[in-house]
């Protein structure tokens, strides 16, 4: 065999098996990412739109989604294995004065206080000083509830209130804006607010108790006077004693609190990327969403009511934790998710500025907790909940998967023109353009612009890429005569 010949087939299968190797060990590389890779890592680069191509899919980062709707902070906790699995701030805590998120930043978090309050009052059962099923009458002593006739003979109860089955007037909408209090103002008492001398309605029953789920902010309001006239302490002490300091939530407080310059743990609120004076005060109202808290705080307050519910920790009498959920959608101070096998306590909290989520999975010992300090940004949390969802395999929160066409780009010509509404508003007209060799429909309001890919899945058939709705083109056979958008809005080509 010639010499040089035998070298170069020696060459050549070196080379072949240095390939192998190197593809084999970029192979495994990859795996063992996915395999390393932490929830909040998967959860932080894998927001997901509301519209998903098959086979073309797109992911997000969070970061930049944080930019594309203006929000300034945000924090996120995973939990894996009932532990805290990794913590993350991003943006700023106070942008005005360079304060970045950290894990120690601390934000109001809402209506989540309602879990925690559940938890307390169970606690003060434990404890032998009062029973949620017990007629709260006996419990008023500086405020008495109003005469009704749908409570002359039915008690209410503390589980009632709790699970928002008390029968109180449904919860009205309230702006945002008349939650703020500005620094020196005083702030109502508990029962002014009871009586109704705020933006918040009186306490007024509508139906009898137990008949049916209405969410009432007013109920938890009542919870912290039961509260204070049966033990003589403030709540926020109370919650201070029995529950923050023995499940070490040592960032959070349900004091008033003033962030400024000079206390800069504490996160503004912003409403279109501008800090509001007067939004991020606390209230009189402190049961049902007054609480400050960080997310890795809402982890552990988490780890520990599964942990509680699961027997494995005995801050509860066994009896008294089986009670924490219930066969409904809303146990006592949780939202309840289930679908088949799948079931998340959970709670989300909406005040001026912030918007809090958290939930965990009391089986598998997964969750999270996820906090902004922004108004306006309930797409970024939808995105956010579709990573989660892909992240920990959810059925649930799921993006609208479609099949996308190919169509002749000269077609798309046919499409091209203005859309006058065939409706009572008839000023109002849309847009069909093309860019980027994608066609668009826009939107007009006053300055603003807004416009929408239209993803086409059949012929005359397009889907908006960002909301999801269909809008189906109607011809007399060769020419575009109008449109129809999700199937009831009808438009005429002009």
């Amino acid at each position: 065999m010639n010499t040089l010949t035998s070298i170069n087939q020696k060459f050549a299968t070196c080379l072949l098996l240095a390939i192998t190797l190197l593809f084999c060990t970029s192979c495994n590389s990859q795996e063992n990412f996915k395999k390393e890779a932490s929830y909040l890592s998967l959860i932080e680069n894998g927001l997901l739109p509301k519209v998903q191509i098959e086979n073309d899919p797109v992911y997000y980062q969070l970061e930049e989604r944080m930019k594309h709707y203006g929000a300034i902070g945000f924090s996120l906790t995973t939990i894996k294995d009932f532990e805290i699995e990794d913590s993350k701030g991003y943006g700023f805590c106070q942008k005005e004065n360079n304060i970045k998120t950290n894990t120690n930043s601390v934000f109001r978090v809402g209506s989540i206080s309602k879990s925690l309050t559940a938890i307390l009052i169970l606690k003060l059962q434990d404890k032998g000083i009062l029973d949620i099923d017990t007629d709260i009458k006996n419990y008023l002593k500086s405020w008495k509830l109003p005469k009704s006739t749908f409570i002359e003979n039915t008690p209410v109860t503390l589980r009632a209130l709790l699970t928002h089955t008390s029968g109180l007037k449904k919860q009205q909408r309230v702006k945002l804006g008349d939650h703020g209090f500005v620094k020196g103002e005083r702030i109502y008492t508990l029962n002014e607010i009871l009586d109704g001398k705020t933006v918040l309605q009186p306490i007024t029953f509508t139906s009898k108790p137990g008949e049916e789920f209405k969410y009432s902010n007013q109920g938890y309001n009542l919870i912290e006077k039961v509260i204070e006239d049966v033990t003589n302490q403030s709540f926020e002490d109370l919650a201070q004693e029995l529950i923050l300091t023995p499940f070490e939530m040592t960032n959070s407080t349900f004091k008033t609190v003033y962030p400024d310059k000079s206390n800069t743990t504490y996160c503004y609120a912003y409403k279109d990327e501008i800090v509001h004076e007067g939004f991020y005060k606390n209230i009189a109202q402190k049961c049902g969403g007054g609480l400050f808290s960080t997310s890795q705080d809402l982890a552990k307050f988490s780890i520990k009511v599964a942990n509680i519910v699961n027997g494995k920790d005995a801050f509860l009498s066994s009896k008294l934790a089986k009670q924490i959920f219930s066969k409904e959608d809303y146990g006592l101070g949780f939202d309840l998710i289930k679908k088949e096998d799948l079931f998340l306590f959970s709670h989300s909290g909406r005040v001026p500025g912030f918007y809090s989520f958290m939930a965990m999975d009391p089986q598998k010992g997964n969750g999270f907790v996820m906090i902004v300090n922004s108004d306006g940004v309930d797409d970024l949390f939808r995105e956010m909940l579709r990573s989660v969802s892909k992240t920990f395999e959810y059925d649930l929160w799921k993006p609208k998967q479609i099949t996308k066409i190919d169509i002749d780009i000269r077609d798309y010509n046919n499409y091209v023109g203005n859309y006058k509404y065939d409706g009572a508003d008839d000023n109002e007209v849309i847009t069909v353009i093309i860019k980027n060799n994608q066609l668009y429909y826009q939107e007009f309001d006053e300055d603003e612009v807004y416009e929408y890919p239209l993803v086409p899945i059949s012929k005359n058939v397009f889907i908006d890429g960002i909301d999801g709705n269909k809008i189906e083109f109607k011809t007399n056979g060769d020419a575009i005569l109008g449109a129809i958008y999700d199937d009831e809005y009808s438009y005429t080509k002009i």
